[in-house]
């Protein structure tokens, strides 16, 4: 069944009006938060130019955003700075039509994820596809997001709220609406007035890697019991560490503002380079030590460890070139045989010590 003949069947009122977008399937290969190392992915997001027209933004929409943080609890920076990082503040939403990018994906996408984009693909029939223009479809991003802060149909579909008027939310046109309406998904997803972002951004423990993840995330008396005392934790706040680049970087403790990003993008990168630069728009100074020889992999080179760990007895999960928890649980417990220092990182010297034991 070809492209034209899968949309007749599944989605027949976008007949003649989506295509298939073989630059999207390329996108999807190389996902910026996958193919960089952290501190470039960090550092080309979380910008000086984009802390200075954060604080602008911070005054000019003073008014609304007080008002959003009055009903949602949700700080203008965190805001203001997903804002800056999704879209450059509105300059860059994306100039692939939507309909057409989700289409493809849920068509030829990886395997994995086209129901997904099968489902998004279905609110945006029913929800956003009315709303265009003849002629005039909404852009957005490759993988099908859309607006100033980049909302999927779904998010849209759920979480959208307009600011002032009744009626659909305006994520695309009106900027109060956009960032209301991010803050409605993040209060909805457990985000908490006060909880912190970064709560210590370099730690220094004996503590293993094995509790690093949103997946262990727990309250300070749990962490005291494994090892870590957080100092003037809050009750039933959650925190969490994060390593992006094991032993060659910073351990980073996050609280539960962080928590709650992860809903909005998994990426640990994203959710890092949000945190750094809404501490900067509100005036604060993150300073992390990487050691930016340690070369990360590249993609090939990550599907040649994940089949030579296969090919050892360690369940690595497909060889795709994405480093998921399987891969990362492999990398492990091979650096665990090997006597390295159990930090999940993958790096040049292990993948040839694999190698080694292959042959």
């Amino acid at each position: 069944m070809n492209f034209d003949q899968w949309i007749t069947k599944h989605f027949p009122k976008l007949m003649g009006h989506v295509q298939l977008l073989p630059e999207v399937l390329e996108k999807d290969k190389q996902q910026a938060e996958f193919i960089l190392p952290s501190w470039d992915y960090i550092d080309r997001l979380a910008t000086p130019e984009r802390m200075i027209l954060g604080q602008k933004y911070l005054v000019e929409f003073d008014t609304e955003l007080n008002r959003i943080f009055d009903s949602y609890g949700v700080s203008p920076s965190l805001l203001l700075a997903i804002w800056g990082i999704e879209t450059n503040f509105g300059k860059t939403s994306g100039t692939f039509p939507i309909g057409s990018a989700l289409a493809t994906l849920a068509f030829a996408g990886r395997a994995r994820r086209r129901p997904y984009f099968t489902a998004q693909l279905h609110y945006y029939c029913s929800e956003i596809y009315p709303m265009q223009g003849e002629g005039q479809p909404i852009c957005g991003s490759w993988a099908g997001a859309s607006g100033h802060m980049q909302f999927m149909p779904e998010t849209y579909t759920k979480f959208g709220v307009s600011y002032c008027v009744s009626g659909p939310a305006n994520i695309w046109a009106s900027i109060p609406d956009a960032l209301m309406s991010a803050a409605n998904y993040l209060a909805a997803e457990g985000l908490n007035e006060g909880d912190y972002l970064i709560k210590k951004p370099n730690i220094e423990t004996d503590l293993g890697y094995s509790w690093d993840g949103i997946n262990h995330a727990a309250d300070a008396t749990v962490w005291e019991n494994r090892g870590l005392k957080i100092e003037d934790a809050k009750d039933g706040e959650k925190y969490f560490c994060v390593s992006p680049v094991g032993r060659h970087g910073p351990r980073i403790l996050l609280g539960g503002q962080a928590l709650a990003l992860y809903q909005y993008n998994r990426s640990t990168n994203y959710v890092l380079a949000v945190s750094k630069l809404a501490t900067m728009i509100d005036g604060g100074h993150v300073d992390w030590s990487w050691d930016r020889t340690a070369r990360r992999l590249g993609r090939s080179e990550i599907m040649d460890l994940q089949s030579v760990l296969t090919d050892l007895g360690y369940n690595a999960g497909a060889s795709d070139g994405i480093i998921g928890p399987d891969t990362v649980r492999a990398v492990m417990q091979a650096q665990t045989g090997l006597g390295i220092e159990a930090d999940g990182y993958p790096d040049l010297e292990l993948l040839a010590r694999l190698k080694t034991l292959k042959h």
